[in-house]
């Protein structure tokens, strides 16, 4: 399995050059530092931060493909076992050259029923006991196989009724991810969905209300954010595989073929079979357009006007899908930049400004576990 690990790692160890930033390890709690990890449906990934002087500053961090994993090409989704999964955290652990053991995981959104929800209150203190009678209306399963959690998002005095965040996690799904952490020898700090990650990362201060597009390997997800708070989530069936896979009939090609030439054309390269970006095309303008009406409903529902799209997740790198973006939602289109939240060597700045995207969920995760240990 290592000769996968040395082809598709992508790391680099920060032991050689603490200098830059005047380490100090006097602080043993945290000395070795947290590790965030992100397992996705292609690629886990993981980022460890160390505290240098109160701020949160890159170690390490690799991304490892799946694929091989279980015998299928690079980029396809799969459904490892468990143990496999333990197989690939412990190699990317021990490949990107990770020290420390203290950790956090984001949970995947499928792993999870997320959606805003009415409660028939306007005294807060009632919120906790009415959630567990509301979900039932909402969550698709049995209230025993979830755990619930909740957040306020605003009060609406007329219909005496208040707007929340409602979040299920399926506990067979924590489960999994705790004996994978452990298998990986990882100690636990915290864990959450692989939403808040990204938004902890990738969206600032100044962003009062933003669309966040996560174009992911399975699936894309929609996340409008208000000031840092979810307002509205929505999944499309658009994902980097089935714009393979488009690529793969079109040309009646393999799929790793299909691949490459995705990655090294996307919409913008010059080629001399049209068919190419055309598939390409076709793909992303039927999920982009479900999500323009998503965005044009909740601003006119609202009565608000979004500021900008971040685009994040590994299908953000097809070239030129950001002004493609910008051009249909007549909006300004940013690419996630995960690693401006922490500290590094300037002249990384290029390569990690390249790799962020892929990175917003494990960077917030690890974000996350930082501030978990210095609380």
């Amino acid at each position: 399995m290592l000769e996968y690990v040395y082809i598709f790692y992508m790391g680099f160890n920060f032991a050689s050059v603490a200098s830059f930033f005047g380490a100090d390890n006097t602080r043993t709690a945290i000395r070795d530092g947290v590790i965030g990890v992100d397992i996705g449906s292609s690629a886990i990934k993981i980022v460890q931060l160390q505290d240098v002087k109160g701020v949160p500053t890159l170690k390490t961090y690799g991304e490892l493909q799946l694929g091989p994993y279980e015998g299928v090409d690079i980029g396809r989704s799969t459904h490892l076992p468990t143990q496999k999964s333990i197989e690939a955290l412990v190699d990317i652990l021990r490949e990107a050259g990770a020290t420390g053991k203290d950790a956090a995981f984001a949970l995947s959104y499928s792993s999870s029923f997320m959606g805003t929800i009415l409660v028939p209150t306007l005294d807060p203190a009632q919120v906790p006991s009415m959630i567990p009678v509301e979900a039932r209306k909402y969550v698709p399963t049995s209230l025993t196989r979830v755990t619930l959690d909740w957040i306020i998002l605003g009060v609406h005095e007329k219909e005496k009724v208040m707007s929340v965040l409602l979040s299920a996690i399926y506990n067979d799904s924590m489960s999994r991810y705790e004996t994978i952490m452990k298998g990986g020898g990882l100690s636990v700090l915290a864990s959450e969905i692989e939403i808040f990650s990204s938004i902890r990362s990738i969206v600032s201060p100044e962003d009062e209300l933003v669309a966040v597009l996560d174009l992911g390997a399975s699936s894309t997800r929609l996340f409008i954010v208000e000031k840092g708070v979810v307002k509205k989530t929505h999944s499309i069936p658009l994902s980097g595989v089935e714009l393979t896979r488009a690529l793969e009939t079109a040309l009646t090609i393999e799929f790793e073929k299909a691949e490459e030439l995705k990655r090294a054309v996307g919409l913008v390269g010059k080629v001399e079979d049209p068919r190419i970006q055309k598939a390409l095309v076709s793909g992303i303008e039927r999920g982009l357009r479900e999500v323009h009406t998503v965005i044009s409903r909740f601003s006119e529902t609202e009565k608000v006007t979004i500021q900008k799209v971040i685009l994040s997740g590994g299908g953000s790198l097809l070239k030129g899908i950001a002004p493609y973006v910008g051009d249909m939602f007549s909006l300004p289109v940013d690419i996630a930049d995960p690693f401006r939240k922490v500290a590094y060597p300037v002249f990384l700045e290029d390569t990690l400004k390249d790799a962020g995207p892929s990175f917003a969920v494990a960077v917030g995760v690890a974000l996350r576990a930082f501030q978990n240990v210095n609380q």
